[in-house]
């Protein structure tokens, strides 16, 4: 009998990049392109539907939170357990995403990831003053360090998050600095600010682990042998 869908199976290859994605892809495919897509969906729905300039936003964050939903259920499914980081994540984008619907004021998305990553710096900030290391718990065995090594990585991680929120709290205000974001005026800096939060940060993040790559490499040990 196959034991593929035992509790604990990890995510792997294409399923966890989906995962970690594919909410993202959608959110800007929705805001690039959903003002030319809409009038093709509401002819295939047979009515009328079209997006005005200054609606991405709020398109976007209606696809991008059921995506992000489906990417949540599928992991816990999968996993049989709640990843401490995508239900952080989660929790925020429900919150702020709802707020910006319903109050139709942007500023809540806007303010979201310097929000994720405050909780993230704080999150592993306080689990290093109490002697709790939660960042080898969220990669769930992966890595395997010493942990004076953990330590040190999670000091960069939580340095690392906090330049992320003041980056974004900097370029958000500075990009809007003359909009009206409680409407559905378009914003001319509002489009550099979705490339900067879809590519930039997410570039970063990935630019920053790899250079964390020659301190992990060092610190490797062997991982502890499993009892049979």
């Amino acid at each position: 009998m196959s034991n593929t869908n035992l509790p604990g199976e990890k995510l792997t290859g294409g399923a966890k990049f989906a995962v970690d994605m594919g909410p993202l892809a959608v959110f800007m495919i929705a805001y690039f392109f959903g003002r030319r897509l809409a009038p093709l969906v509401g002819h295939l729905i047979g009515r009328d539907w079209a997006i005005a300039a200054g609606q991405e936003m709020y398109l976007a964050i209606g696809v991008f939170m059921p995506a992000f939903t489906i990417a949540f259920v599928y992991s816990v499914f999968k996993e049989r357990r709640v990843a401490p980081m995508l239900l952080i994540t989660g929790v925020v984008v429900g919150v702020f995403g709802s707020l910006t619907l319903i109050l139709h004021n942007k500023i809540f998305f806007y303010m979201k990831p310097t929000v994720i990553y405050a909780l993230f710096s704080i999150i592993l900030g306080a689990g290093l003053a109490t002697g709790r290391n939660f960042l080898k718990t969220a990669f769930d065995g992966a890595l395997h360090l010493e942990d004076g090594a953990w330590r040190v990585l999670t000091k960069r991680y939580v340095g690392f998050f906090i330049l992320l929120g003041v980056a974004n709290e900097f370029a958000w205000r500075w990009l809007m600095r003359d909009c009206d974001l409680t409407g559905d005026i378009a914003c001319t800096g509002e489009p550099a600010w979705v490339k900067l939060k879809g590519f930039g940060f997410t570039g970063a993040s990935l630019l920053f682990t790899a250079l964390q790559t020659p301190f992990i490499a060092k610190h490797m040990k062997n991982p502890p042998e499993e009892a049979h």
